[in-house]
């Protein structure tokens, strides 16, 4: 009889990360996919990106509307009540032999209060990480308490839920199954990227990605960081490609500073990339600016140098490509001129970067074959501390 698995996504990035994971279960001869498509992607302020996962060809089970207006914490945190209240009747109808979630947001939490009181096996790709002044972190550690598999993306990660009194059965380190998805996306030329794109960047002119998110614990200070970031890039006039932020508190701030520089024609604004066009955006670019968790962990795999402005993700493990930097727009200015026309410093850079620190590109096979073989009995479903 086939396993029953039931992933949870609630926004495009972490959806991205999961996709590796929901083909190879969906190609397991042994294996059932079913999803519930929640938050982000059913907001058309977000990109509505369901209408991707649709296109993905994935059953979708349910849709739970759990995206409260706001911008502060307590909508979250009322949403969450919300998403946990539809996940429990799903989780009732569907009757899955898993839930499979990633990362550190709403998502994984409501999942994890579900699968503990309704005994159904929590496995959660991405415990153990460390990131420093952000609500996420502590989320993460919480979930990784209560899940029943933990799939991590390095050995140090692995390494830190055992001595959180993970046991040791239960940790195993696949890699990200973000970097399937860049081995498997395409290459696109630069001209045919910016065709796309509809930006114009000749072939031989450096540009730049920024990608910058809100911090918890300085979400009043939001509007001022981006708007710091973006004076610094616009003073350069490097062409650049700016991405919105997630949905977390201090995000309407966020856009609203991106979106004073939206008729310069250096800046290229964009809500929401396809995966094809966010990949060859790093393979092409001469850095990344801003805070994304994909600075750390995608970026090593192509090479591509990374200016991590602020405390977001400080405390996180750096493959040797991200450069930390003040929310100060010389400091900023000072370290792209060096990337984008440094070549000796960039390539210092470059070479010195362990591109396989969070694997090699085949997480989602070895996840799939991990829920498929793994026994769902009291050893796997009564958790206790391994100290």
């Amino acid at each position: 009889m086939k396993r029953k698995i039931l992933a949870i996504t609630g926004i495009r990035s972490e959806y991205d990360i999961l996709y590796p994971v929901l083909d190879a279960i969906q190609n397991h001869p042994n294996l059932d996919l079913e999803l519930v498509v929640c938050g982000a992607h059913l907001s058309p302020w977000h990109g509505h990106t369901i209408d991707y996962i649709k296109k993905d060809g994935f059953k979708i089970c349910d849709k739970v509307e759990y995206l409260l207006s706001g911008n502060l914490g307590t909508a979250r945190a009322k949403g969450m009540g919300i998403l946990i209240m539809g996940l429990v009747q799903t989780v009732e109808r569907v009757k899955p032999d898993f839930l499979l979630v990633v990362g550190d947001r709403e998502e994984p939490l409501a999942a994890a209060i579900v699968s503990n009181y309704l005994k159904i096996p929590l496995a959660h790709i991405a415990g153990g990480d460390a990131a420093m002044n952000n609500a996420d972190d502590p989320i993460r550690h919480a979930v990784s308490k209560i899940a029943h598999i933990h799939f991590t993306i390095c050995d140090e990660h692995k390494e830190r839920l055992i001595k959180m009194g993970e046991e040791p059965f239960r940790v195993i380190n696949t890699g990200t199954p973000a970097l399937d998805r860049i081995r498997r996306t395409p290459q696109l030329s630069k001209k045919e990227l910016f065709k796309m794109l509809d930006f114009e960047v000749d072939n031989e002119e450096p540009f730049i990605i920024v990608l910058q998110h809100p911090l918890s614990s300085e979400v009043d200070d939001a509007y001022n960081q981006m708007k710091t970031t973006m004076e610094a890039v616009n003073d350069l006039g490097i062409k650049t490609v700016v991405i919105y932020p997630n949905t977390d508190p201090g995000s309407y701030d966020i856009i609203k500073a991106i979106e004073e520089y939206r008729d310069l024609p250096n800046i290229k604004i964009c809500k929401n990339l396809e995966r094809l066009e966010f990949i060859n955006l790093m393979r092409h670019a001469s850095c990344m600016v801003g805070n994304s968790s994909c600075g750390l962990v995608e970026a090593p795999f192509l090479g591509l140098p990374v200016i991590n402005v602020g405390n977001r993700q400080k405390g996180r493990l750096n493959a040797g490509n991200v450069i930390f930097v003040p929310h100060d727009k010389e400091i900023i200015k000072k370290h792209i001129k060096q990337l984008v026309f440094n070549n000796k410093f960039r390539e210092h850079i470059v070479n010195n970067t362990n591109k396989y620190l969070y694997g090699d590109g085949f997480a989602g096979e070895k996840i799939a074959k991990v829920l498929y073989q793994i026994n769902i009995d009291n050893e796997l479903l009564i958790k206790k501390n391994a100290y």
